[in-house]
């Protein structure tokens, strides 16, 4: 339920996002790489994130600083990534702005996050097909919050949504009816093309066309339409356990990116209109009108400039990355160095690879309940193509062992999520051909 305290709190997010956006696009020179703000996005990225909890896990994509803040981050956090510092906590000064990654306990957690537009769906929807199994065999792994159990967030811009591998995620997520809520934030652009141009129907109607997807849509620049959209759709989602879908109009306030300006190619006329659904003073207003006295909001915003300047200064005194560590933290550090036992023992019968093969995915699935095989054909019913997985859905069952549609894109990359669980995926595609 929305209350004054909630209101403020809300604003004092968002007074914080746009000092922040204020101070980067005054310090152009000094950030190190292009970076984008969630100006004009805050409220429904605020609405989402102040709505969930330590076991969830979010997907925030590279404009949602909001998302960021309202989970509980820190601007100073956020600009160590901006300034490619060496205490940037998500990649040590490798990744673009608002690329996180979080394993902390106390936050919802956060797989890295990919540039490439809409990419973090498939590995996100990977996290819900995992959560699903884990729910399954009511495994340790899974954790929880006070009884509740985790839901995912995708959250993704509008012109993402052409993406095939969109599409591919969907396509699972209904399918299997997965825990995940793909939040669309739909401001009109993609950079410099507009929606006219490049979608036959925004992301509500298309999203139509997945049954068993459940829809809503919502004004992303007012908060308490937003907090309200979000508070229905989490509730489906968590009680539930199936998809949802939340397509979220907003302004695009600020510039695409640092580095495309939104004079290159936006019109004033256009300017102006999205400036007329600014979410901050939407909020401010509502402030008002709930009784909260203006130096009450004056202090709040006074206080967010200091504290996002003063976060500033003391990121930019932060140290710079090693050169001589470029290469750590690329790979997971394994176990196994070296290769022991023969390869050709004396007396061993030979047999041929793929049954080698076969035998080795099924000592590991015996070993580790959470090791799962999907993929093309793999299935009980053939039990794959060159039958190297022969047996292994009549010994582990449906849930371990299943087909997947022919769609290479989500079944290699939602191992990435799995795998974020702890789970140990291993997936078919036939042929090297089809990757």
């Amino acid at each position: 339920m929305l209350t004054p305290e909630i209101l403020l709190q809300a604003y004092k997010y968002m007074a914080t996002a746009k000092a922040m956006c204020d101070t980067y696009d005054a310090n152009r020179q000094i950030c190190k790489y292009v970076h984008s703000t969630s100006r004009g996005h805050e409220a429904i990225q605020l609405a989402t994130g102040m709505q969930l909890l330590p076991c969830d896990w979010v997907s925030p994509y590279y404009r949602d600083d909001s998302i960021m803040l309202s989970i509980g981050f820190q601007p100073y956090e956020l600009m160590l990534q901006l300034l490619a510092k060496k205490e940037d906590p998500f990649s040590g000064g490798r990744s673009y702005y608002c690329h996180p990654s979080s394993r902390d306990v106390n936050r919802p957690f956060i797989i890295h996050q990919s540039s490439a537009t809409g990419m973090q769906t498939i590995p996100t929807t990977g996290l819900a097909q995992g959560i699903q199994y884990l729910e399954k065999i009511q495994s340790e792994k899974l954790p929880t919050t006070n009884g509740q159990l985790p839901i995912v967030i995708c959250s993704l811009g509008d012109g993402s949504v052409t993406e095939g591998e969109v599409s591919e995620a969907m396509q699972f997520a209904v399918l299997k009816q997965l825990p995940i809520i793909y939040l669309v934030q739909d401001n009109q652009w993609s950079i410099s093309a507009s929606a006219e141009e490049v979608r036959a129907m925004n992301a509500y109607d298309f999203a139509a066309g997945f049954k068993g997807l459940k829809r809503w849509q919502c004004d992303g620049s007012d908060f308490i339409r937003s907090y309200e959209t979000m508070a229905e759709a989490i509730e489906y989602t968590r009680t539930e356990r199936k998809p949802a879908w939340v397509h979220a109009k907003v302004p695009l306030l600020g510039h695409h990116t640092s580095g495309v300006r939104k004079e290159f190619y936006r019109s004033r006329e256009d300017l102006l209109k999205h400036g007329s659904y600014d979410p901050l003073p939407k909020l401010r207003l509502l402030l008002a009108d709930v009784g909260v006295a203006e130096h009450v909001i004056s202090t709040i915003e006074k206080e967010a400039e200091e504290k996002v300047l003063a976060d500033f200064q003391r990121a930019q005194a932060s140290p710079e990355p090693d050169p001589k560590t470029v290469e750590e933290h690329v790979f997971a550090p394994t176990p196994v160095k070296e290769e022991k036992g023969q390869r050709t023992p004396k007396n061993a019968e030979k047999i041929l690879m793929v049954d080698a093969a076969l035998h080795a995915i099924e000592e590991l699935m015996e070993d580790h309940p959470e090791a799962l095989l999907y993929g093309q054909d793999v299935g009980a019913r053939l039990g794959g193509v060159f039958r190297e997985a022969a047996t292994l859905a009549d010994k582990f069952g449906d849930h371990r062992v299943f087909n997947t549609a022919i769609q290479e894109a989500y079944i290699v990359g939602s191992t990435a999520g799995l795998s974020a669980l702890g789970m140990k995926p291993m997936v078919e595609v036939q042929f090297a051909d089809y990757i």
